[in-house]
């Protein structure tokens, strides 16, 4: 059986929604990442190892404490 279009609607609504709500998470989370990783780095870990610990590329880290540093600015 189709779907009526209200029903599709509704559906692309609802996903909507939820991809928001991911977006709004994951800013978040990239928050807290970057606060846990400024505190690591000054605690005298180098951006390489919070990098190789993470899964992640070393100007990744870089970038990201960049960020932070700016935002504090």
């Amino acid at each position: 059986m189709e779907e009526t279009t209200q029903a599709l609607v509704e559906r692309a609504q609802d996903l909507t929604s939820t991809i928001q709500a991911m977006v709004a998470s994951r800013s978040v989370a990239s928050q807290q990442r970057r606060d846990i990783w400024a505190e690591l780095n000054r605690r005298g870990i180098s951006q390489i190892r919070i990098a190789k610990a993470c899964g992640v590329v070393e100007h990744t880290v870089y970038t990201e404490l960049r960020k932070r540093r700016e935002a504090a600015a």
